[in-house]
């Protein structure tokens, strides 16, 4: 029974992280109608690139710190640990400002953003206010608070969204009826989309600041050097990830003609943003996932506790795929507010091949415990470089044949072939006994049952929800009676 209570812990946690990201996520999302109906498509192009170049940074500026303070909480004291990596990210992260401020214009000219230093100056303070919070988070993570946690990231989202739509939707209206004048700057563009994230990462850092009151504890030098090395091979790890999930927009603005590239970035990221439901979920689980998996590395049979929350995890994710692709029709058109997104050739195709990539790398969150725990990092680092390499080579080879669904269909791939080697590897580094079969059962399920609602929808010629509401509550009568059979939970046998 001692599994069972873990797990029934470890949902719970996951379900409070779930509903407070979940909550903030979807107030987040508002901003995307937002967006595409206030800004041109090729600004919004523009402002997801510079998203992708902060993914890439704040890897470089974590440096590890983060997974080596839950590794390393487990021996040393948890709060000298904690002062240990926050001094450090203090001092690396000055310093690295400094650089960001001094070489801002020439950055920008790199993006083929030439003139937009100042963008990338609001970018340097965002990337440092948001470095400084990752490790106080990371705190509240490891003593089990995830109530405090959803607050300080809900108001972080609230005071972001209300910022944006005084800046572009109510400052303009006071502006159109004559109550202000000179308020509202056209020119500024996503400057202002800028701004609002500056003041909810200051409001962050601000509410985290009781966190750092364990950093009286000093810096070890001797704890520090331990932590640099298992952190940082997840330099590249993390910046391997960065290429998976952002480089495919740089490319697109390299690879694609000048006078489309933006467009085309802005559907992509569009569309991106409609496996929103996937997003959630794996980014809820790795909240709560990463610290208790290290905690339970010393717990009684800790392989099988890992099994069983794949084997849910995925269950949870396969009926998230199919729920978001039968109701895409009436989800879509509520997130992306202008009609050139669905006017798109490859509109039809890329929310299903990305809800699918996302769904294995929800999966490689839990292959790749074996590497964290086992002190492997470095084979870690080969499978993401390996990912990255291949992310990069896939990306040259497609884009400028089918264009933005050559990226689609690389990051697919590259996820499904990661999986594939983190679970071969791990077999032999530290075996787990996931029940693949069921696995890839309710995986295939819900594409089965997708492929179904499409022919019924053009026998009946239109799209119905009645077919939706039937492909959904088929899948969950199927998984209900494949749950109540014990040989398919084989790992649960000391239960």
């Amino acid at each position: 029974m001692q599994q069972s209570k873990l797990l029934k812990k470890f949902a719970g946690e996951t379900a409070i992280y779930g509903i407070t990201h979940t909550l903030g996520r979807f107030i987040n999302f508002l901003l995307v109608p937002l967006y595409t109906a206030t800004l041109p498509v090729d600004q919004y192009g523009g402002l997801n690139l510079y998203y992708a170049i902060v993914g890439f940074a704040i890897v470089v500026l974590m440096y590890g710190m983060e997974t080596a303070f839950f590794n390393f909480a487990r021996s040393e004291k948890p709060s000298s640990v904690f002062a240990t990596g926050q001094i450090s990210l203090l001092i690396s992260t000055g310093f690295l400002m400094i650089l960001g401020l001094i070489f801002q214009h020439d950055i920008a000219r790199f993006l083929e953003h030439d003139g937009e230093g100042h963008f990338v100056r609001f970018l340097v303070f965002i990337l440092a206010l948001d470095t400084l919070s990752n490790l106080p988070l990371a705190w509240l993570r490891f003593n089990h608070q995830p109530v405090r946690f959803g607050i300080i990231r809900i108001t972080n989202i609230l005071v972001n969204v209300g910022a944006n739509l005084t800046f572009l939707v109510l400052i303009p209206w006071m502006e159109q009826k004559g109550y202000v004048s000179g308020w509202f700057n056209p020119d500024f563009g996503i400057g202002y989309v800028f701004v609002s994230n500056l003041l909810a990462s200051g409001v962050m850092f601000v509410m985290l600041l009781p966190q750092w009151r364990s950093i009286t504890e000093g810096f070890d030098k001797a704890l520090w050097q331990k932590m640099w090395r298992y952190g940082r091979p997840l330099i590249f790890i993390g910046l391997a990830g960065i290429i998976n999930e952002t480089l495919d927009r740089v490319l697109q603005r390299k690879l694609l003609p000048d006078d489309i590239a933006d467009f085309e970035i802005g559907i992509y990221s569009g569309f991106y943003k409609l496996s929103m439901l996937m997003t959630l979920a794996v980014q809820s689980f790795r909240f709560a996932a990463e610290p208790f998996f290290f905690e339970q590395s010393k717990g009684e049979n800790p392989k099988a506790v890992y099994a069983k929350v794949m084997h849910y995890f995925i269950l949870v994710l396969s009926f998230i795929l199919l729920g978001t692709l039968v109701f895409l029709d009436q989800i879509g058109p509520v997130l992306l507010r202008n009609d050139a997104f669905f006017a798109h050739e490859a509109a039809p195709y890329l929310t299903p091949i990305l809800l699918m990539a996302n769904l294995f790398l929800g999966a490689m969150y839990n292959l790749n415990i074996w590497y964290k725990l086992n002190d492997k990092m470095k084979l870690g680092m080969y499978i993401a470089i390996g990912g990255a390499i291949a992310t990069i080579v896939l990306n040259v080879v497609l884009i400028p044949l089918i264009g933005i669904m050559g990226s689609a269909i690389a990051t697919l791939v590259v996820y499904a072939g990661m999986c594939f080697a983190s679970y071969s590897m791990g077999r032999k580094h530290y075996p787990v006994p996931y029940n693949l079969k069921i696995i890839f059962f309710y995986i295939l399920l819900a594409l089965a049952l997708y492929v179904v609602y499409n022919v019924l929808c053009a026998i009946s010629g239109r799209l119905d929800l009645l077919w939706s509401v039937i492909s959904v509550i088929t899948f969950a009568v199927i998984a209900y009676f494949i749950e109540r059979t014990p040989k398919n939970r084989k790992f649960a046998a000391n239960d």
